[in-house]
């Protein structure tokens, strides 16, 4: 594991202990369990500390904090039936030793196998709850299984084993918000393994043979209400990183953000079957397979921008990194678009491997390709619905391309990446890509891209910054099987001179809004509120402040939560701001 790595697992250790301490702010009551506590206890202080984990979330009631301290326990962890309120959870959150080490859930299987029922957690009927500061080991197949239960947060935990790591189902399942995590799934073995103990290779082993326990994602769901959001997570060795099982009219509303992703045996992103407003932007992947797979999958209005991909020079990776994009449909084909604009690639693969069968309503602009190998685009099918513009690359595009009219505004260039041996690929001065892009408008969302100079630059940077795509919006799916409202939350914020500019994931009803019910704090100190307006629509909400704001976080709370139009309460679910 690089440095760069453990750094970023040191933070998320020392996030921890001041994410536990935040938790318990103001909340109900504690309860404590550890290694030799007594379930006879009241938990309620150190002394009188419980035993087991799932005891303690019988006696916890919504706001309550329950404190595991540091060792390493073993039993399933259950809830079931338990709910805390909006904005107001049941925390269950790990205390870590003085050496940062979070307290351990073991599951009890070292060696894996295709058959294993090992469990971690099981989450039935069951809504608003915080799992947080925890290292679960020895867990296959399905070790956190999560049936008919919302407003679910999995936060700062790591994660090492596991197939599905978390299995959501059931149509009363919406709301999974994972965060700030850590998945191994296999360690070393899993990216460098050429065979099997049968001498069968390596890749058909784990894909649907011996190791066929490799085969799944950090989190995968099927058949549920969706609204799942994945951000700020370390995925590494792993067969694939993000996948999951999709059923149309079900399992739409997805964000996929900021994750640090690397050594993927197989698929850096693969929705199956079917997808519908699925964002999937700003993350990082370096040394995958396959960056994106779409294999006969129904759906789409899917956005993938703003992403980063390389990958190492060493052999192995040469051998093992060989294509981006995976788009096919013979079965199932997408009916809306997949827009791909504004990535950046620095890659021995190649663009479009495996383009087998028609890729239907493919919008691929301004993105930027630096190809290690001379065999780069592969591209060997076109469907009219398909278009290619405004992209850069070191090797020439195909001759489908401009068969087509395609890449009239593309350019074969030097691109000039900052430093791509060290997975850095901003823009140099110079750079053909700068100011040279195309203005991105996607009707779906009323958004037009901004940009600074006469254009927007090409690949995944505007100005030394990841672009910005469209805030996400919750949409109902076509043919929704799902009676569900959704509770507006803070997806976007920016700061601009003395306003704060908020956005929300569903319409908020701007007479629910008063500056009096509104409360800012930068710095510990709370600002003095002007004005709040809705000046673009019932999704944006700016609140100007007295004094300039600056760079830098804030917190936020509301005397009385804005409502949405559906008559729903906001909530900090997921909130790209801290409640104050």
């Amino acid at each position: 594991m690089n440095l760069n790595l453990i750094s970023k697992i040191f933070l998320i250790r020392l996030l921890a202990i001041i994410g536990c301490l935040f938790s318990i702010y103001g909340q109900s009551k504690i309860i404590y369990v550890s290694m030799d506590g007594s379930d006879q206890n009241s938990g309620l202080t150190i002394e009188s500390s419980l035993n087991d984990i799932s005891t303690a979330i019988k006696k916890a009631s919504a706001g309550d904090t329950i404190y595991i301290l540091p060792g390493s326990y073993k039993g399933i962890i259950i809830f079931n039936g338990k709910s805390g309120l909006p904005d107001k959870p049941i925390y269950l959150c790990g205390v870590p030793d003085n050496r940062g080490n979070y307290p351990q859930i073991d599951g009890g299987l070292e060696t894996p196998s295709n058959d294993a029922q090992d469990d971690w957690m099981r989450i039935t009927n069951s809504s608003w709850i915080t799992v947080s500061n925890l290292k679960f080991i020895n867990g296959w197949t399905y070790p956190i299984k999560v049936e008919n239960s919302s407003y679910l947060t999995f936060r700062q935990c790591e994660f090492y084993g596991g197939r599905r790591v978390i299995n959501a189902e059931g149509i009363h399942t919406h709301h999974i918000l994972v965060e700030g995590c850590v998945w191994d799934q296999g360690g070393n073995f899993l990216w460098k393994a050429e065979k099997d103990s049968l001498g069968v290779d390596a890749w058909l082993s784990m894909h649907h043979m011996s190791m066929g326990y490799f085969n799944g994602s950090l989190i995968d769901f099927h058949k549920t209400g969706g609204s799942i959001v994945i951000r700020d997570n370390i995925i590494t060795n792993a067969y694939n990183a993000i996948r999951f099982r999709g059923e149309k009219g079900y399992d739409a509303n997805i964000e996929i953000y900021g994750n640090d992703i690397s050594n993927i045996r197989d698929n850096d992103f693969e929705p199956e079957y079917y997808t519908y407003n699925l964002h999937i932007y700003h993350n990082r992947s370096h040394n995958v397979h396959k960056t994106f797979s779409v294999d006969n999958v129904e759906g789409g209005l899917i956005l993938y921008y703003g992403n980063v991909v390389t990958s190492d020079s060493d052999s192995w990776t040469v051998k093992i990194c060989n294509g981006i994009w995976k788009l096919y449909g013979t079965e199932r084909k997408l009916s809306y678009p997949l827009y791909a604009f504004n990535n950046s690639f620095y890659t021995f693969g190649t663009a479009f491997l495996n383009m087998h069968g028609k890729a239907m309503y493919l919008k691929h602009y301004n993105n930027a390709y630096y190809f290690k190998t001379d065999y780069a685009w592969d591209l060997n099918e076109w469907d009219s619905s398909d278009e290619f513009d405004y992209d850069i690359s070191n090797k020439p595009f195909p001759k489908n391309l401009f068969n087509h009219r395609q890449e009239m505004h593309g350019k074969i260039c030097d691109i000039k990446f900052k430093d791509p041996s060290k997975e850095k690929l901003k823009l140099q001065p110079g750079s053909a890509g700068i100011d040279a892009g195309k203005i991105i408008s996607l009707k779906e969302f009323n958004w037009i891209q901004s940009f600074e100079g006469k254009a927007p630059d090409i690949g995944a940077y505007e100005n030394n910054k990841l672009v910005e795509g469209p805030p996400f919006r919750y949409l109902v799916p076509p043919g929704s099987k799902i009676n569900l409202k959704e509770k507006p939350r803070i997806v976007r914020n920016y700061i601009k001179g003395n306003k704060i500019v908020i956005y929300f994931s569903d319409k908020i009803d701007a007479s629910s809004v008063r500056k009096e019910f509104i409360s800012i704090y930068k710095g510990g100190k709370k600002m003095k509120i002007a004005s709040v307006s809705f000046p673009e629509n019932e999704y944006q909400m700016v609140i100007e402040a007295g004094m300039l704001l600056g760079e830098g976080e804030f917190s936020i709370s509301f005397n009385q939560m804005p409502k949405g139009i559906n008559g729903e309460a906001a909530t900090f679910w997921a909130s790209t701001i801290r409640k104050h």
